[in-house]
């Protein structure tokens, strides 16, 4: 009798446990998303020319396309909890680390013109 009503705490610590992992997880992949995009703003305030950091993105970017998109130490991470593998899509971003390239040139580009007004 007594061993049985124990078992539910366990259970909802375990759930709660998995619920902060999961938002934990994902609040330090916004923060790395954000960091880049500071990098990025603060690279371009340094250099002066936005524009030419959106060129050099945009051209890592191009290279890394050669390289195999698959790493497998991330996917295994990736794959432990899901099925389907991730690798685009809202959840794709949720789980990135860094932001979508077009996104950050884009950003650059705003801040090109608005370094262009004053």
């Amino acid at each position: 009798g007594r061993g049985r009503q124990g078992g539910g705490g366990i259970v909802v610590a375990i759930l709660v446990s998995l619920v902060v992992w999961i938002i934990s997880y994902l609040l330090i992949r916004a923060l790395s998303r954000y960091r880049e995009y500071a990098a990025d703003r603060g690279a371009a305030a340094i250099t002066g020319n936005p524009s030419a950091l959106a060129s050099a993105l945009l051209k890592i970017s191009g290279e890394m396309d050669k390289v195999p998109k698959d790493d497998m130490r991330e996917e295994a991470e990736m794959n432990a909890f899901f099925i389907i593998p991730i690798k685009s899509g809202i959840v794709g971003r949720l789980f990135s680390t860094h932001p979508p390239t077009e996104r950050r040139v884009e950003q650059l580009r705003d801040l090109e013109r608005e370094m262009q007004s004053f």
